[in-house]
């Protein structure tokens, strides 16, 4: 690894002239921990905090010092060796490494083409010629040849709706005739989104190649992009329980949509009463906000077509059923700052990150060479015809251990690690032998890519500070999170007998004060409220009450107030006297049905409240056995310094 540490020699000078620097704050267990590790931690997030006492420097030192003593009782214990962590750890530095594993100016100039192709739509008609990617040359000329002089014939001026019906092998064209319709960014692969957006209205493109094979594109408008709506709906469907009910499905949806022009009711209400979609019905109808082609395209061309917040369609059918939509919100174009953050992730998701990709490989390959130490002949004499027949077996003899090449002169990989490369790309195809070695090259390149690029993968946390340093701040949460669980979270829940024995040493602590307990029954009529009233004066159950109104027409519940909160000082409620108010459109019938003098709960009233107070008293106790368990030692010449830097 000679060169990689010349190449980054400059680098540990600096850290280690950065570490001398900083001064030992304290030592845990006989183990240094400096300045800059305090400094860093307690300076990153000053800014959020808002509870000054988190911000107090003293405070600070305190959680400090506590962090550090849990955080050794974990490497002791070998935390850092679980298995399940290993996972999580392993996941997350595959989610963190994403940006590292691609060339970031390529990336970003991507993320930018994509916000200002999310400015617009473009509706497009296609032509396709299907070509698989690993196809022939031959197969891969004819498929070219075929969409070449179907493009000569858009160009002369032939009707492209009628080309796309006669030659497209996209298996929608007979119907739409090669019609798309509109789409925007991330909609399409890449190479189809890029020719859409770079050919003119009206114009056709010149063939272009993606995964499915060869296309010519016609544009056929572009407009400024709809965004993404928020609507609620009610819908009556056309089947159910498999039997069509199309026609009082219409029927149905025409009586609600004269309930709303009438305002009979909200649309809201009708919502929950009517609509066939039961998990819509229960916020209103209200659905996730969406863009174009995320819905059926009746359904988005009525919801887009609404103008104004509030607007409410008129009835219109889809292959579900019946449909009334309400706009409840037009949502504008972000600003890219808002969105860059997810555009880079989709990005980077998508095949665009490629040329990324691409960029960092050229470079990876200039700083950790690549050298030949075996010969590809022997690579060429022990792949038999057997490889094309998908019945080739890796060589047993005792060269394939030899070294093939070697990465960055420390890293050595063998015949046998190609060869296990090749065995799971055999194929069926014997007229390939007499290309056997143009094959085999083809496949050594790859795989010398495949290697170098994960070379490049396994030394990020060597090449990148910021990256090692974010992944032990991961490692660390991971580890406290879990011996946290044991000692503490999930120690209180399962140790019920010591839970019982601290609530019994502390029942006083939890004791009720005066309590009021408050029927609140609500409707939007207000002859409906005053008759609840009456019947409450008159005695009537809960159960009378519900049985007299139709459930949907009136919510009920109870709750319960102290003599301090300002909602019973507001009311001056009396028992079983009662009160109705008006809040927005809707009536509440108040009755205080119960008066509860002060007591003390059982444990099973106030065990959440218990069992959080527990698990503080155990990690104390905890705390209290690291303190003696590991020495603490602190510079307070290092201390002094930093208090006179952050007491202010």
């Amino acid at each position: 690894m000679k060169k990689y540490i010349a190449l980054f020699f400059l680098l540990v000078i600096n850290q280690a002239l950065a570490q001398k620097q900083s001064e030992v704050l304290m030592t845990i267990n006989d183990k240094p921990v400096s300045t800059a590790e305090f400094e860093k931690m307690y300076t990153q997030n000053l800014d959020l905090v808002q509870d000054p006492a988190q911000k107090d420097i003293d405070n600070y030192k305190k959680l400090f010092l506590n962090y550090r003593l849990e955080l050794e009782d974990a490497y002791q214990l070998k935390y850092d060796t679980f298995p399940q962590l290993q996972r999580e750890l392993k996941s997350y530095r595959n989610d963190l490494a994403k940006k590292y594993l691609s060339d970031n100016d390529i990336v970003d100039k991507l993320v930018k083409e994509a916000y200002q192709r999310m400015q617009s739509d473009v509706r497009v008609a296609h032509i396709l010629v299907q070509v698989p990617s690993d196809a022939s040359p031959k197969d891969t000329l004819k498929a070219y040849n075929e969409i070449v002089k179907i493009y000569k014939e858009a160009k002369k001026g032939a009707d492209f709706s009628q080309l796309a019906q006669k030659y497209s092998q996209d298996p929608s064209a007979k119907a739409n005739k090669g019609d798309l319709g509109y789409i925007n960014v991330f909609h399409t692969v890449y190479p189809f989104e890029t020719a859409a957006y770079n050919t003119p209205v009206g114009q056709v493109s010149k063939p272009f190649r993606t995964r499915f094979g060869y296309h010519i594109i016609k544009v056929l408008d572009k407009r400024p992009a709809k965004g993404e709506i928020e609507v609620a709906h009610i819908v009556a469907l056309n089947k159910k329980d498999g039997q069509d009910q199309s026609a009082e499905a219409k029927k149905r949806i025409e009586n609600i949509y004269e309930k709303l022009k009438n305002k009979e009711d909200t649309f809201e209400n009708l919502a929950r009463k009517f609509s066939d979609d039961k998990r819509s019905a229960r916020s209103g109808g209200r659905l996730r906000k969406f863009g174009i082609r995320s819905m059926i395209p009746e359904f988005e061309t009525a919801a887009f077509s609404l103008k104004k917040e509030g607007d409410i369609s008129q009835p219109f059918e889809t292959k579900y059923g019946w449909h009334i939509v309400k706009l409840l919100k037009k949502y504008p174009m972000p600003d890219f700052n808002q969105i860059e953050r997810q555009l880079r992730q989709k990005v980077l998701r998508d095949e665009r990150s490629k040329m990324g990709k691409e960029k960092l490989m050229k470079r990876i390959e200039k700083e950790f060479p690549v050298k030949m130490v075996g010969n590809m002949n022997k690579v060429y004499k022990a792949v038999t015809k057997d490889f094309f027949n998908n019945k080739w077996q890796i060589p047993q003899n005792k060269d394939v251990n030899e070294t093939l090449f070697t990465i960055n002169n420390d890293q050595k990989v063998t015949y046998k690690d190609f060869y296990s490369y090749l065995y799971k790309r055999q194929s069926h195809n014997g007229s390939n032998l007499a290309k056997k070695k143009q094959i085999i090259d083809k496949y050594f390149e790859r795989f010398k890519k495949d290697q170098l690029y994960d070379y490049y993968n396994r030394h990020l946390e060597d090449i990148y500070p910021d990256f090692a340093a974010t992944m032990q701040e991961y490692k660390h949460g991971l580890m406290l999170f879990n011996i946290k669980s044991d000692k503490v979270w999930d120690k209180s829940i399962k140790d019920t007998l010591g839970l019982q024995k601290f609530f019994e040493q502390h029942k006083n602590q939890y004791k009720w004060p005066v309590r009021y307990e408050v029927l609140m029954i609500q409707t939007n009529d207000q002859k409906t409220a005053k008759k609840i009233a009456k019947l409450i004066k008159k005695g009537k159950s809960i159960k009378n009450i519900k049985a007299k109104f139709k459930s949907n027409s009136i919510l009920i519940k109870k709750q319960e107030y102290t003599a301090e909160d300002p909602f019973i000082k507001k009311h001056q409620l009396t028992k079983n006297k009662p009160q109705i108010y008006k809040e927005g459109n809707q009536y509440i019938v108040l009755n205080l049905t119960q008066i509860k003098p002060a007591a003390v709960p059982s444990l099973k009233e106030v065990k959440g409240k218990v069992t959080s107070d527990y698990q503080n008293y155990l990690e104390k106790q905890w705390l209290e056995e690291l303190k003696q368990k590991y020495p603490v030692k602190i510079n307070e010449k290092a201390w002094e310094k930093i208090y006179a830097k952050y007491k202010d």
